[in-house]
């Protein structure tokens, strides 16, 4: 069955199942151990084109693995000779094969098909160790600091953090003042002395509208300081100041010097 066809033959199966979607090693070993010896099975997730996109660590154009609702592929397990810069126009699906390892492969060859759902449980309100709990927003965040820390650094940290709780954890969004209010103090806590805070989103310098949470959350509520966004850098990413307002700031520039926190962000 190609990759089309088993994408949406799980789709069929009910309104909550999908292809198989792979997000942490523990369940990459899990379902690689159900599989028969030697075999092939699809994984829901297809390379796209992109010119350029700051929260997958794109600078030029190329591809980037996304799962069907567009975000990022960050957890992956490529067998030697496999990997995202190898994939091409012919390549732009991947396959779990039963020793857990991924292989880049055409999307129209044929392979096991793997569908999942999501179990229906009570809402959880409560989080992990190290993470704090926001009612109004239902949401765990942990502020973090590290040396030599770029934004795209403090996402892959938080991927690490949440993955350890089976969380799809990133840089915070920010809804409304009350939340932006809730991540600065976070941020103080951490630091009392801390000059920025790293957030989950990027976009244009010199466009407010042109931006976006990396979570997907609608960037309607926005806090720029004065002048800002500023500058001619067609992509850029976001941080806080210690007044709450929010300055456009380079993805690869190192802010640990400026004593910044990042805080992170997930859904239990």
């Amino acid at each position: 069955m190609s990759h089309s066809d088993a994408h949406q033959y799980c789709k069929r199966l009910s309104n909550s199942s999908h292809l198989l979607r792979i997000e942490c090693d523990s369940e990459n070993t899990f379902v690689s151990s159900l599989m028969k010896p030697h075999s092939a099975a699809w994984i829901d997730a297809r390379a796209r084109f992109d010119i350029v996109d700051g929260s997958a660590g794109l600078f030029a154009p190329g591809f980037v693995l996304r799962w069907p609702n567009g975000k990022i592929v960050r957890f992956t397990n490529w067998a030697y000779g496999n990997g995202v810069e190898l994939i091409d126009r012919a390549t732009k699906c991947v396959h779990l094969l039963s020793s857990g390892e991924w292989r880049n492969a055409a999307c129209d060859t044929p392979a096991t098909v793997i569908c999942e759902k999501k179990l229906h449980r009570p809402t959880v309100r409560f989080c992990p160790k190290h993470w704090l709990y926001m009612d109004a927003t239902q949401s765990c965040y942990r502020a973090i600091t590290r040396t030599n820390m770029t934004i795209l650094d403090a996402d892959n940290r938080c991927f690490q953090l949440g993955a350890e709780h089976h969380h799809d954890a990133m840089l915070a969004s920010i809804g409304d003042e009350q939340e932006n209010q809730f991540i600065k103090d976070l941020a103080r806590e951490k630091n009392p002395t801390f000059d920025f805070v790293m957030l989950g989103a990027f976009g244009r310098s010199n466009n407010g509208d042109k931006w976006q949470w990396m979570d997907g959350t609608p960037f309607t509520y926005q806090n720029w300081d004065r002048g800002m966004p500023f500058g001619k850098r067609a992509l850029a990413v976001l941080v806080m100041n210690r007044r709450g307002k929010w300055i456009n700031h380079y993805a690869d520039r190192i802010l640990s010097q400026y004593n910044a926190v990042a805080v992170c962000k997930f859904k239990p």
